[in-house]
């Protein structure tokens, strides 16, 4: 397994987008109120259909596309690079997602697929993690056990496994084998069913000297969220 380890500040360099300075002159969408009840028009895929709320700290890159660029197919780079259609939270910015119809149902095996665009460098991979939240009203949630900082570094966080599905390689989306992301099984929670999906960033504790937390890029970045179980 690979070990994923904190990479030097030289690294940054190849950190999964440009910097910038974080007066953008874009809109910070601080909340976007409760998606719609009837969404009957909602396209019929696995993926998440509303943002429901988004709350940045700093960050900005994938701005100009929001709400979009989080509600398609994952688009993973190319030859095991970090994809670039993404959207950063900042370090301790978070984003809740809705899914129409059915949303995500328990089955056999993982239930959800977090995508973000860690990759790796060396022994290691360079990872911004985030909490992972869930729940079918929008007021009870569960959270799965996320660990920034303990011994089993980063086990149960969203933002680690390296992402292979986009919409040019035909993997299966859907399909955590083949698609790469960070899987998660509502049985860990006690749910039957969620319908919104809320994701944390934890780079304050995960990187306390806020190294990697500047510039347009820094936080969690989502790229997308799939249903793996068809209703």
């Amino acid at each position: 397994m690979t070990t994923r380890t904190r990479l030097a500040p030289l690294l940054l360099a190849f950190a999964c987008a440009p910097t910038g300075g974080e007066d953008d002159g874009l809109d910070r969408h601080p909340a976007l109120g409760a998606c719609p009840e009837d969404m009957s028009d909602a396209p019929s895929d696995p993926f998440a259909d509303c943002v429901d709320e988004f709350v940045p700290m700093g960050g900005g890159w994938g701005e100009e596309s929001f709400p979009a660029i989080v509600l398609g197919a994952p688009e993973a780079g190319e030859n095991g690079n970090a994809g670039l259609d993404v959207l950063s939270l900042g370090c301790g910015g978070q984003i809740t997602l809705w899914f129409a119809g059915d949303g995500v149902v328990d089955g056999p095996g993982p239930d959800l697929l977090v995508f973000e665009n860690p990759f790796v460098v060396g022994d290691g991979t360079f990872a911004e993690p985030a909490r992972v939240l869930v729940s079918e009203d929008g007021v009870d949630w569960r959270a799965f056990a996320c660990d920034p900082v303990g011994d089993d570094l980063l086990r149960g966080c969203a933002g680690v496994a390296q992402v292979r599905a986009n919409t040019g390689n035909g993997l299966d989306p859907t399909d955590p084998a083949e698609a790469g992301g960070d899987a998660f099984d509502l049985a860990e929670v006690g749910l039957a069913r969620a319908r919104y999906v809320r994701l944390i960033d934890v780079g304050d504790a995960y990187d306390p000297s806020g190294q990697w937390c500047s510039g347009r890029s820094g936080g969690f970045d989502l790229d997308a969220l799939a249903a793996v179980h068809a209703p």
